[in-house]
């Protein structure tokens, strides 16, 4: 575990030095432009909107970010070759790619929490107070990346940048889908279709669970057994995902 703790904090320091997060500060900026042209265009609701599409941002930026880091950093440590140095230590591969993932997940988590605050702060300005279910669609969000973030190096684990990067986009809007895929296949009643919607369903990561906007929107926070099944159910893919990362990494060769 000490090994896989360090590689994790080498792996955070490179990513909080890593360019992209400068896209926090943008962020940032633009919601607080944004709040401010809301506020001037809308009558009464420009809180709830300035929440619905802060949270969206959080969302959508986190999860590109998610993607980015996934891919990239462990395609810079095989052109650079530092993986060979370090697999040339007494360091397994399953414990270099364990380090890797807590080291990513720490670094969104941080990302998140950033942006977190800046919205707060954007609804402090309009008096929004954030409520229970707030915290929770932020905090779910986070959740969701670090499984995004598990597809992501188990694509890494055995392809190239630019196809771990599609794959695992892909996978992040399929994600979305699945449940809605499942029910039109079965409004359908086709056998097939009823049938392929089913697999995509109990296939694909359901990321749906995780989305909170609409409970955050209306002060409506889950049932903390709601919220420990979504964690649930996050810890057991991202389980699956990273051994089976693990296998193909194992057996990959880096001549």
């Amino acid at each position: 575990m000490r090994q896989v703790f360090a590689i994790a904090q080498v792996t955070y320091r490179e990513a909080v030095r890593n360019r992209v997060l400068y896209s926090l500060l943008f962020f940032v900026a633009a919601l607080l432009i944004v709040s401010s042209i809301l506020d001037r265009i809308t009558l009464g609701q420009s809180g709830k909107v300035v929440l619905d599409l802060g949270l969206a941002a959080v969302h959508l930026s986190g999860a590109l970010i998610a993607i980015y880091l996934g891919v990239s950093l462990m395609a810079r440590e095989i052109a650079d070759r530092t993986l060979h140095v370090v697999l040339a230590k007494p360091v397994g591969r399953g414990t270099f790619l364990m380090g890797k993932y807590l080291g990513l997940v720490a670094t969104l988590a941080l990302i998140v929490a950033v942006m977190g605050l800046a919205l707060l702060g954007a609804l402090a300005a309009f008096g929004v107070p954030p409520g229970l279910a707030f915290f929770q669609a932020v905090g779910m969000i986070w959740v969701e990346l670090a499984v995004l973030t598990a597809v992501a190096v188990f694509f890494a684990s055995f392809t190239g940048p630019f196809l771990s990067g599609m794959f695992t986009l892909g996978l992040f809007v399929a994600g979305h889908l699945a449940p809605g895929l499942r029910a039109l296949g079965e409004s359908t009643g086709d056998k097939v279709l009823v049938a392929a919607g089913r697999v995509v369903y109990y296939l694909l990561p359901n990321l749906e669970v995780f989305d909170l906007k609409v409970q955050a929107l209306y002060h409506t926070p889950v049932s903390a057994a709601a919220a420990g099944l979504a964690l649930a159910y996050a810890a057991g893919y991202t389980a699956v995902l990273l051994g089976a990362a693990g296998l193909v990494f194992a057996r990959r060769d880096f001549r």
